[in-house]
């Protein structure tokens, strides 16, 4: 290259130039352009193993048509190199949980590490392949076969609650459906996303799979979002958030799995094992600074087991606020007022942060650093029960009976169909509950993480659609094909045929 280029210069000659240069300058000349030309081909390089295979790309539009590719070659692929697929996606989730939980929260400054720790390990164990269960149909006319197909480019709006997470967990139940899928995450968990968007793919890559199965953008924002979510090429949308995103995916006219806002209560009755109540309340409401959408929000308990509960509830970690505390920690944590039993607007500075950080903040109090949630006795119509407020910091009401505290309850769930805990051993109130309240899931006697699978029966989801399909798995992001044959391919036992046995 450099004698190539030495002896260019000297043969050049350009009308109108004097081109009289002594040999130093040719080689100052040749040295310069071979480091450009050196610095530039490392950058190409480097863009273009970045943009084939790892899956984070400047613009949305390519993210979106490299996904397309990669669907398309998805589907060539055996079901046998799928479930590899899925499974080192299932590695790079599990051996990197701890440091994907020290990245999210130095990004986010949201939630806890232990959270996000937990989070991953059960996106890890979310179905794969297995979920796609085809159906028979036999009969006189013939075998009718309902089969799982894929649905093609998935778009997936992730939330700042649950990044690391939430790429893991839709990126193993779309890509067992045979989707490829778009991520847009929160802008302020671009970096951690991007990480693992790029570590999946590699993976992927490495276990058979196409490249840009996953692909994100690396400044992603509201306009990438709302670019991909109307995209011609996606055809279903994934988005866990508020209810301005999910209102807008809504009108796409697109196939929607809406992840809505939720506001659980928890329901306690004096025949519950207030023991074992107390406990599941302060695992479920402090898990990650309940940050995840089913943790328990508000607290509605009979009359007369409330001062009890109080007291355990403050044996295994919750600080009581009094009333001068409680209001003027209100005024902090609330942004704007909406009026009785209305939601209100949350100041977005405190959500997902500890209690001790909250309330030191907030209005200069110091309570130990190992206090697991807050908690504030209320009236009925107190904002925080009306408002997802997405902090460990709980309202505690009294209520004169069991009818009257599963009322209250499913009132403040205020019909989002998300995510309801009750603590009872009696039957009836147990059966009437179930008869109310409306959430795509009922909690009885645990905390809420028992219904995502984590400490409850069942698969695992950390995905929860508000729309009535209830806890995501692979088979929601397919479609059905129904493919029949007449009059044959059934066994008839006992049919007559010309066989003679001897």
């Amino acid at each position: 290259m450099k004698k190539f280029l030495q002896s260019s210069i000297v043969n050049c000659h350009f009308e109108g130039l004097d081109m009289n240069l002594d040999k130093k300058q040719i080689e100052n000349i040749v040295e310069k352009v071979i480091q450009e030309l050196s610095s530039g081909d490392q950058s190409t390089s480097t863009a273009d193993s970045a943009d084939s295979s790892d899956g984070v790309f400047q613009e949305m539009e390519d993210a979106i048509q490299a996904a397309v590719v990669a669907h398309h070659q998805l589907v060539q692929v055996p079901l046998a190199t799928r479930e590899k697929i899925i499974q080192a996606i299932r590695d790079v989730g599990w051996t990197h949980r701890e440091e994907y939980g020290r990245m999210e929260l130095e990004e986010t400054d949201l939630g806890a590490v232990s959270g996000t720790v937990l989070k991953l390990e059960t996106a890890c164990g979310v179905p794969g392949i297995e979920d796609l269960s085809s159906e028979v149909f036999t009969g006189d006319l013939g075998v009718t076969i309902n089969e799982r197909i894929p649905v093609g480019v998935v778009a997936s709006i992730n939330a700042i609650t649950n990044a690391a997470p939430g790429i893991i967990h839709n990126g193993i139940m779309m890509l067992a459906a045979g989707n490829s899928v778009v991520h847009n995450p929160h802008p302020k968990t671009k970096i951690i996303s991007a990480r693992v968007v790029k570590e999946a793919n590699q993976a992927i890559v490495r276990a058979g799979g196409p490249p840009n199965c996953m692909t994100t953008v690396a400044a992603p924002d509201i306009p990438t979002a709302q670019f991909l979510m109307t995209h011609p090429k996606i055809n279903m949308i994934a988005v866990t958030g508020g209810h301005r995103v999910v209102e807008f995916a809504t009108k796409t006219g697109k196939r929607v799995m809406a992840g809505g806002p939720g506001n659980p209560p928890v329901v306690v009755d004096e025949t519950a094992d207030l023991d074992h109540a107390a406990q599941c309340i302060i695992r479920g409401a402090s898990f990650s600074n309940c940050t995840p959408c089913s943790s328990e929000k508000e607290i509605f308990v009979v009359e007369s087991a409330a001062d009890q509960l109080k007291e355990l509830l403050s044996k295994y970690g919750a600080y009581e606020l009094n009333t001068d505390q409680g209001k003027a920690l209100i005024k902090e944590i609330f942004k704007e007022f909406s009026g009785a039993r209305k939601p209100s607007v949350i100041n977005m500075e405190y959500i997902g942060k500890p209690p001790n950080v909250i309330l030191k903040r907030a209005i200069g109090l110091d309570i130990p650093p190992e206090t697991k949630i807050a908690i504030l006795e209320t009236d009925k119509e107190h904002p925080l029960i009306w408002t997802e407020q997405i902090m460990p910091i709980l309202p505690f009401v009294r209520c004169r009976d069991a009818k009257e505290a599963m009322t209250m309850g499913v009132a403040a769930e205020q019909g989002l169909r998300h995510t309801i805990v009750f603590h009872s051993n009696d039957l009836q109130n147990l059966a009437y509950m179930s008869s109310i309240a409306d959430a795509s899931q009922f909690v009885k006697n645990a905390s809420s993480i028992g219904g995502i699978g984590v400490e409850g029966e069942g698969f695992k989801s950390l995905h929860i659609s508000t729309g009535g399909e209830g806890l995501s798995r692979p088979r929601m992001f397919t479609l059905i094909r129904r493919c029949v044959l007449i009059d044959d391919f059934r066994y008839r036992f006992g049919a007559e045929t010309d066989f003679q046995a001897n």
